[in-house]
Protein backbone atom coordinates (compact mmCIF):
# COMPACT_ATOMS: atom_id res chain seq x y z
CA UNK A 1 0.00 0.00 0.00
CA UNK A 2 1.43 3.38 -1.03
CA UNK A 3 0.45 5.13 2.21
CA UNK A 4 2.25 2.50 4.26
CA UNK A 5 5.35 2.64 2.04
CA UNK A 6 5.42 6.43 2.23
CA UNK A 7 5.05 6.43 6.01
CA UNK A 8 7.78 3.77 6.39
CA UNK A 9 10.27 6.11 4.70
CA UNK A 10 10.09 8.36 7.80
CA UNK A 11 11.41 5.66 10.11
CA UNK A 12 10.30 6.07 13.71
CA UNK A 13 9.12 9.65 13.12
CA UNK A 14 5.81 8.45 11.63
CA UNK A 15 3.62 5.41 12.18
CA UNK A 16 1.11 3.78 9.83
CA UNK A 17 -2.11 2.61 11.51
CA UNK A 18 -5.16 0.90 10.00
CA UNK A 19 -8.60 1.50 11.52
CA UNK A 20 -12.00 0.02 10.78
CA UNK A 21 -14.08 3.05 9.77
CA UNK A 22 -17.03 1.59 11.69
CA UNK A 23 -15.05 1.87 14.91
CA UNK A 24 -12.90 4.90 14.10
CA UNK A 25 -13.58 8.16 15.97
CA UNK A 26 -11.93 10.08 13.13
CA UNK A 27 -14.14 8.45 10.50
CA UNK A 28 -17.18 9.34 12.58
CA UNK A 29 -16.08 12.97 13.01
CA UNK A 30 -15.62 13.39 9.26
CA UNK A 31 -18.63 11.31 8.22
CA UNK A 32 -16.47 8.73 6.42
CA UNK A 33 -18.29 5.48 5.64
CA UNK A 34 -16.15 4.02 2.82
CA UNK A 35 -12.56 2.96 2.24
CA UNK A 36 -9.94 4.31 1.93
CA UNK A 37 -9.61 7.55 3.88
CA UNK A 38 -6.12 8.82 4.68
CA UNK A 39 -5.43 10.91 7.78
CA UNK A 40 -2.27 12.43 9.19
CA UNK A 41 -3.11 12.71 12.86
CA UNK A 42 -6.55 14.34 12.76
CA UNK A 43 -6.13 16.07 9.39
CA UNK A 44 -7.95 14.44 6.48
CA UNK A 45 -5.54 14.15 3.55
CA UNK A 46 -7.70 12.18 1.12
CA UNK A 47 -11.32 10.99 1.07
CA UNK A 48 -12.51 7.74 -0.55
CA UNK A 49 -13.90 9.75 -3.48
CA UNK A 50 -10.40 10.89 -4.38
CA UNK A 51 -9.38 7.34 -5.31
CA UNK A 52 -12.46 5.82 -6.92
CA UNK A 53 -14.51 8.77 -8.12
CA UNK A 54 -17.65 7.91 -6.15
CA UNK A 55 -18.65 11.56 -6.46
CA UNK A 56 -18.48 11.25 -10.25
CA UNK A 57 -16.00 9.91 -12.83
CA UNK A 58 -13.91 13.09 -12.96
CA UNK A 59 -14.07 14.36 -9.41
CA UNK A 60 -11.36 12.31 -7.67
CA UNK A 61 -7.92 13.91 -7.50
CA UNK A 62 -6.25 10.52 -8.00
CA UNK A 63 -8.68 8.96 -10.50
CA UNK A 64 -7.79 6.67 -12.15
CA UNK A 65 -5.56 5.49 -9.31
CA UNK A 66 -4.04 2.84 -11.56
CA UNK A 67 -2.09 5.56 -13.40
CA UNK A 68 1.45 6.08 -12.16
CA UNK A 69 1.13 9.87 -12.29
CA UNK A 70 -1.89 9.85 -9.96
CA UNK A 71 -0.22 7.46 -7.54
CA UNK A 72 2.84 9.70 -7.41
CA UNK A 73 0.59 12.73 -6.87
CA UNK A 74 -1.01 11.00 -3.88
CA UNK A 75 2.41 10.13 -2.44
CA UNK A 76 3.55 13.72 -2.89
CA UNK A 77 0.44 15.06 -1.12
CA UNK A 78 0.85 12.60 1.74
CA UNK A 79 4.55 13.36 2.15
CA UNK A 80 3.85 17.08 2.12
CA UNK A 81 1.25 16.71 4.87
CA UNK A 82 3.54 14.50 6.99
CA UNK A 83 6.33 17.05 6.55
CA UNK A 84 3.97 19.87 7.51
CA UNK A 85 2.77 17.95 10.55
CA UNK A 86 6.30 17.14 11.67
CA UNK A 87 7.29 20.78 11.23
CA UNK A 88 4.01 21.84 12.81
CA UNK A 89 4.97 20.21 16.09
CA UNK A 90 7.54 22.95 16.49
CA UNK A 91 5.16 25.65 15.27
CA UNK A 92 2.29 24.73 17.55
CA UNK A 93 4.49 24.26 20.59
CA UNK A 94 5.77 27.82 20.34
CA UNK A 95 3.68 30.53 21.92
CA UNK A 96 2.07 33.14 19.71
CA UNK A 97 3.84 35.91 21.61
CA UNK A 98 7.28 34.45 20.95
CA UNK A 99 6.57 33.88 17.28
CA UNK A 100 5.10 37.33 16.78
CA UNK A 101 8.13 39.12 18.22
CA UNK A 102 10.67 37.49 15.93
CA UNK A 103 11.80 39.76 13.13
CA UNK A 104 12.01 36.81 10.77
CA UNK A 105 8.54 35.46 11.61
CA UNK A 106 6.77 34.27 8.48
CA UNK A 107 4.21 36.70 7.08
CA UNK A 108 0.89 35.82 5.54
CA UNK A 109 1.64 35.60 1.81
CA UNK A 110 1.34 38.56 -0.54
CA UNK A 111 -1.36 37.09 -2.75
CA UNK A 112 -4.48 38.69 -4.19
CA UNK A 113 -7.80 37.00 -3.43
CA UNK A 114 -11.38 37.43 -4.60
CA UNK A 115 -14.29 36.76 -2.26
CA UNK A 116 -17.61 35.23 -3.29
CA UNK A 117 -19.01 38.70 -4.03
CA UNK A 118 -16.23 39.39 -6.52
CA UNK A 119 -14.35 41.84 -4.28
CA UNK A 120 -10.57 41.67 -4.42
CA UNK A 121 -8.42 41.98 -1.31
CA UNK A 122 -5.16 40.81 0.20
CA UNK A 123 -3.76 40.17 3.66
CA UNK A 124 -1.91 43.49 3.74
CA UNK A 125 -5.28 45.28 3.66
CA UNK A 126 -6.29 43.41 6.84
CA UNK A 127 -3.43 44.69 9.00
CA UNK A 128 -4.25 46.20 12.38
CA UNK A 129 -6.08 43.19 13.80
CA UNK A 130 -5.26 39.47 14.19
CA UNK A 131 -6.28 37.34 11.22
CA UNK A 132 -7.48 33.73 11.17
CA UNK A 133 -7.16 31.75 7.94
CA UNK A 134 -9.15 28.53 7.84
CA UNK A 135 -8.86 26.02 5.00
CA UNK A 136 -12.21 24.24 4.93
CA UNK A 137 -14.39 22.06 2.73
CA UNK A 138 -18.14 21.68 2.39
CA UNK A 139 -17.88 17.97 3.24
CA UNK A 140 -15.86 18.57 6.44
CA UNK A 141 -18.17 18.71 9.51
CA UNK A 142 -15.34 19.83 11.79
CA UNK A 143 -14.57 22.76 9.47
CA UNK A 144 -18.21 23.84 9.42
CA UNK A 145 -18.38 23.62 13.19
CA UNK A 146 -15.42 25.97 13.48
CA UNK A 147 -16.88 28.39 10.93
CA UNK A 148 -20.11 28.45 12.92
CA UNK A 149 -18.25 28.95 16.19
CA UNK A 150 -16.17 31.81 14.81
CA UNK A 151 -19.32 33.57 13.67
CA UNK A 152 -20.19 34.63 17.19
CA UNK A 153 -17.29 33.80 19.48
CA UNK A 154 -14.49 35.81 17.92
CA UNK A 155 -16.09 39.12 16.98
CA UNK A 156 -14.53 41.61 17.19
CA UNK A 157 -11.20 40.07 18.27
CA UNK A 158 -10.06 38.84 14.84
CA UNK A 159 -10.72 38.96 11.12
CA UNK A 160 -11.40 35.66 9.36
CA UNK A 161 -10.59 34.43 5.87
CA UNK A 162 -12.28 31.14 5.04
CA UNK A 163 -10.59 29.37 2.11
CA UNK A 164 -12.74 26.66 0.52
CA UNK A 165 -10.84 23.72 -0.99
CA UNK A 166 -11.92 20.67 -2.98
CA UNK A 167 -15.55 21.83 -3.04
CA UNK A 168 -18.04 22.74 -5.77
CA UNK A 169 -19.15 26.39 -6.04
CA UNK A 170 -22.84 25.47 -5.67
CA UNK A 171 -22.08 23.58 -2.46
CA UNK A 172 -19.98 26.46 -1.13
CA UNK A 173 -22.79 28.92 -1.85
CA UNK A 174 -25.30 26.68 -0.08
CA UNK A 175 -23.12 26.39 3.04
CA UNK A 176 -22.44 30.12 3.14
CA UNK A 177 -26.15 30.91 2.76
CA UNK A 178 -26.94 28.53 5.60
CA UNK A 179 -24.15 29.45 8.03
CA UNK A 180 -23.62 33.10 7.05
CA UNK A 181 -20.09 33.00 8.48
CA UNK A 182 -18.43 36.18 9.73
CA UNK A 183 -15.60 35.81 7.25
CA UNK A 184 -14.30 36.68 3.84
CA UNK A 185 -15.00 33.46 1.95
CA UNK A 186 -12.76 32.65 -1.01
CA UNK A 187 -12.28 29.63 -3.22
CA UNK A 188 -8.71 28.35 -3.23
CA UNK A 189 -7.01 29.20 -6.51
CA UNK A 190 -3.81 27.52 -7.65
CA UNK A 191 -1.96 30.73 -6.79
CA UNK A 192 -3.39 30.77 -3.26
CA UNK A 193 -2.59 27.09 -2.71
CA UNK A 194 1.00 27.62 -3.80
CA UNK A 195 1.30 30.68 -1.56
CA UNK A 196 0.50 28.42 1.41
CA UNK A 197 2.67 25.56 0.11
CA UNK A 198 -0.43 23.79 -1.17
CA UNK A 199 -2.02 22.44 2.05
CA UNK A 200 -3.55 19.11 0.95
CA UNK A 201 -5.56 18.44 4.10
CA UNK A 202 -8.44 19.92 6.02
CA UNK A 203 -8.84 21.36 8.45
CA UNK A 204 -5.77 23.58 8.49
CA UNK A 205 -6.00 26.87 10.41
CA UNK A 206 -3.50 29.69 10.84
CA UNK A 207 -3.48 32.64 13.23
CA UNK A 208 -1.53 35.79 12.38
CA UNK A 209 -0.92 38.85 14.53
CA UNK A 210 -2.00 42.40 13.67
CA UNK A 211 1.13 42.86 11.52
CA UNK A 212 0.39 39.75 9.50
CA UNK A 213 3.05 37.55 11.13
CA UNK A 214 1.99 33.92 11.45
CA UNK A 215 1.89 33.06 15.14
CA UNK A 216 0.21 29.65 15.23
CA UNK A 217 -0.69 26.85 12.84
CA UNK A 218 -3.14 24.02 13.53
CA UNK A 219 -3.01 20.92 11.33
CA UNK A 220 -6.18 18.99 12.06
CA UNK A 221 -8.71 19.76 14.76
CA UNK A 222 -7.95 18.75 18.35
CA UNK A 223 -11.02 18.49 20.60
CA UNK A 224 -10.12 21.77 22.31
CA UNK A 225 -9.34 23.67 19.08
CA UNK A 226 -11.72 26.54 19.83
CA UNK A 227 -10.29 27.02 23.31
CA UNK A 228 -6.77 26.99 21.87
CA UNK A 229 -7.73 29.63 19.31
CA UNK A 230 -9.10 31.85 22.06
CA UNK A 231 -5.92 31.45 24.11
CA UNK A 232 -3.71 32.35 21.16
CA UNK A 233 -5.74 35.45 20.34
CA UNK A 234 -5.43 36.64 23.95
CA UNK A 235 -1.64 36.47 23.59
CA UNK A 236 -1.83 38.75 20.57
CA UNK A 237 -3.84 41.52 22.24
Amino acid sequence: MLAQETTRSYGNRAQFVVQDFGASPLAKRFGIDKYPAIFVDDALVARPEEFYGWGGPDTGKYVPFTEVANRRKFQADLKRMIDLRLAGAAVTSATATKSATKKDAELLPAVDMTDLDGKRFNFASMRGQPVIVEFWATWCPICLDTLTWMKGSLAPSAKVVAVAVDSQRKDIDAIVAKLQPRAKVVIASDELRKAFSGPPAVPTLLIADAQGRIAKVFYGAPPDLHQQIERELKKLR
